[in-house]
């Protein structure tokens, strides 16, 4: 077989994924076409992110990397695209699996087609009691255990008996049910905190109504987890308008550039990096590395730590340019 540069550039990426060489399974060579199908689209900006890392990833290998979403969680829409990608024949799906159930149904229908799958973002929780879900790989972060990293670097400046508010902007999600079961894991068990999961919508203006509802009827509220960008804008908007910096302890996940200019001006302690970039851009090649050359794809974590007031100022760039 003759290496072209873009073989090579393929290859390299193979060795440090990590991933292993097993036989061809028969796919054709050419005319790739890779779908990752997210709960979510782009218009939220956690996924907007993602979606760039997908197409740069197509541009790169010279195959059609198409992602998409509904404008918001959907899962019968999600169910709906991933069904499409099936019947047009996709090289390969990657899909988050934010309802176990079904978006289990498809990935084994995808399976018994013989699409390869790789599971993005979010998968099935540990104590999972349903039939087992046959993706190949996982791309994205341990959601339980970043809650419980979250809750613990703020724990020093957590009074005992706090009450706690969890912001939750998607209920049943559950990657971010996970996330709120780390916290409050951590917080019940080292300060005895009262913590509250409020549902807080995915409509901006509604959730920073709820979240001031939910302040003024309980006074002594001491701290504030939000579980992405669609809780924690109107959340640093609530903090900065009803002057509670300093007042309220706030901490969140993922990077947007409001967040990042919150933890600058002090008004956030940390969030939490997933690097969805790399769960756009990794699927893909792991899909492509599967069909071109039988590369098993290789479970790969992308949650790497916290972005705090030391870091932000380094990861600021790379926000506004839409990387991280």
């Amino acid at each position: 077989m003759k290496l072209t540069a873009r073989s090579l550039i393929v290859l390299v990426l193979a060795a440090v994924l990590g991933v292993g060489l097993i036989a061809p399974h028969g796919l054709a060579q050419e005319n790739l076409t890779f779908y990752v199908i997210a709960h979510t689209g782009p218009g939220d900006p956690f996924w907007a992110v993602v979606q760039r890392g997908v197409q740069d990833a197509g541009r790169m290998l010279g195959v059609r990397a198409i992602f998409q979403g509904p404008p918001q969680r959907d899962i019968p829409a999600q169910v709906n695209m991933a069904r499409a990608a099936i019947s047009a024949r996709a090289s390969g799906i990657a899909i988050s699996v934010s309802d176990p159930p079904a978006i289990g149904q498809v990935i084994r229908d995808a399976r018994r087609r013989g699409i390869p799958v790789v599971a993005i973002n979010v998968k099935e929780p540990a104590d999972y009691k349903g039939e087992p879900i046959p993706y190949m790989a996982y791309i994205g972060m341990d959601e339980y255990e970043a809650g419980k990293n979250v809750a613990r670097f703020v724990l020093p400046k957590i009074p005992r008996g706090a009450t706690v508010l969890i912001a939750m902007h998607e209920p049943g999600h559950v990657g971010l049910e996970a996330r709120a079961r780390g916290i409050r894991e951590v917080l019940t068990a080292e300060r005895q905190a009262k913590v509250e999961v409020l549902d807080t919508t995915q409509d901006p203006t509604k959730a920073l109504a709820t979240m001031r509802a939910f302040l003024k009827a309980n006074p002594n509220t001491k701290v504030l987890f939000t579980l992405g960008p669609l809780g924690a804008i109107p959340a640093i908007r609530m903090i900065r308008e009803d002057r509670l910096g300093g007042k309220i302890v706030m901490a969140s996940f993922d990077l947007d550039a409001a967040t990042i200019q919150a933890i600058k001006e002090g008004l956030v302690e940390a969030t939490v990096d997933q690097q969805q970039y790399l769960q756009g851009f990794i699927s893909v090649v792991q899909l492509y590395l599967y069909s071109k050359y039988g590369l098993q794809p290789a479970d790969y974590n992308t949650g790497r730590g916290l972005v705090t007031k030391a870091t932000a100022a380094a990861v600021e760039s790379l926000v506004k340019q839409g990387y991280r």
